[in-house]
């Protein structure tokens, strides 16, 4: 019986313990606070539980706060009787990486145990980025986990970063009623998404009362009057915007609590752990999965990669293939992406063509008051390949799984196409996309 542990509760983590016990292993999982990580506990749920609050219109903080903490609390429950379940021994206790066999554990008593195992799954996960900015250590300066803690509503909220997290954080405390600007150093927000879409989601948010402000950086955080904070800001725009709170929205980085790489040898590519198509690193019985490593910093990557990295461990060598990463960002509309955009499609050479269809064709956009937004296909000329896909509209996060499957497995256009879609369905903008590619779309021309 091989005997595998686990570093990290998340869901890179917790996946990868239940599926190395369902392979008949001996598990042991290590997570010093409670498992789901930072997506179930700060992250993923508890934003979009927010974000369901304030679509129904509730300005009520702490019933929002109890709403989610319900929330998280029933998921957390869940993946724990999952674990007891499986046989999976958990130990609540800080975790240290002695050597690849041995792992050290600190109870919250002070009291130790070395946990040997046979093969070492790394997942940490990851942490805010740090902002190297005077002031930023003030008690008003919140990150994505501390703003939920919120027990008052801003009058005015600064956010720093115009990525997934400002957006959302951004959209949320404006429905409940906060001034929110964005203060983004780079020349557009959203920068991993298609920029068509995202320059057609701008206009929403400036009707929402959300301020952006690009090519800016934030310089320093000085005390003001009425316990407020100067935001001062250089670039674009150079000004001292005034925050009741700020936000700080400017990426993440790898979690190495416990991970000494450099006395462990870890071979490393920057700042993430290299690790080959099987989450191998160097060491010999050593995964790294999740945001450790250089793919991209979403849980459904780290759960997927969990699944590979047991695969490989169980003699199973499939490895893991990016081409069909998607990103959602869960704003109202919502953005959903997969595959390449037409840039990345410039920068490589290649003949495409693009298929769109607007949702204000559909009629069940319509009925919804949601026909904001479009579906956007990038194929292959030649082929009708399904190269990439980009959608802002109602639902984008749920429609944009059948594109990720035909960039997955390489559909074509005509493939999409031919198959029958329910009416009246959001999925339809999809197939009119699809057809639209060669100017063949029904609804739209």
């Amino acid at each position: 019986m091989k005997r595998i542990t686990v570093l990290g509760g998340g869901p890179g983590g917790y996946t990868a313990a239940i599926r190395g016990a369902q392979h008949g292993a001996q598990v042991t999982l290590i997570e010093e606070n409670s498992v789901g990580g930072t997506c179930l506990n700060w992250g993923c749920i508890p934003t979009k539980a927010y974000i369901e609050s304030v679509h129904a219109q509730s300005k009520d903080l702490k019933k929002v706060k109890e709403r989610k903490n319900k929330i998280v609390a029933q998921l957390v429950n869940g993946i724990m009787s999952l674990l007891e379940n499986n046989k999976v021994e958990l130990i609540k206790a800080r975790g240290k990486v002695i050597s690849p066999r041995e792992v050290e554990v600190q109870f919250s008593d002070g009291s130790k145990r070395i946990i040997e195992n046979e093969c070492l799954i790394l997942a940490t996960g990851s942490k805010p980025a740090n902002l190297p900015v005077s002031g930023i250590d003030s008690p008003q300066v919140l990150d994505n986990k501390s703003i939920l803690e919120l027990e008052e509503i801003p009058n005015n909220l600064v956010v720093i970063g115009g990525g997934v997290i400002g957006l959302e954080f951004a959209q949320i405390f404006t429905g409940l009623g906060s001034k929110v600007v964005i203060v983004e150093m780079l020349p557009k927000i959203l920068t991993n998404l298609d920029d068509e879409l995202v320059r057609r989601f701008q206009p929403v948010l400036k009707k929402q009362g959300i301020e952006i402000i690009t090519n800016t950086k934030v310089t320093k955080l000085i005390q003001g009057d009425n316990n407020n904070l100067e935001v001062h800001i250089s670039g674009k725009k150079d000004d001292v915007l005034i925050a009741d709170k700020v936000l700080v929205a400017a990426g993440r980085q790898p979690n190495y609590q416990g991970i000494e790489y450099e006395r462990l040898g870890l071979e490393m590519e920057g700042k993430f752990i290299k690790v080959d198509s099987y989450l191998k690193t160097n060491l010999p019985g050593v995964y790294a999965i999740g945001d450790l490593t250089a793919s991209p910093m979403l849980a459904h990557v780290a759960s997927y990669e969990a699944e590979v990295a047991i695969k490989s461990i169980f003699g199973e060598k499939i490895g893991a293939n990016y081409t069909a990463v998607p990103a959602c960002v869960y704003t109202s509309p919502e953005l959903a992406g997969v595959g390449i955009d037409e840039n990345q499609a410039k920068e490589k050479g290649i003949n495409y063509k693009v298929g769109k269809f607007p949702f204000t064709a559909n009629g069940r956009a319509l009925t919804q008051d949601a026909a904001y937004g479009m579906v956007k296909i990038i194929a292959e000329e030649d082929t009708g390949k399904i190269l990439g896909a980009h959608i802002l509209g109602p639902n984008a996060s749920e429609l944009i799984h059948e594109l990720t499957l035909a960039v997955r497995w390489g559909l074509t256009v005509e493939q999409v196409a031919e198959t029958i879609h329910a009416h009246p369905t959001l999925s339809e903008a999809v197939l009119e996309a699809a057809h639209g590619v060669f100017g063949k779309a029904v609804h739209f021309g």
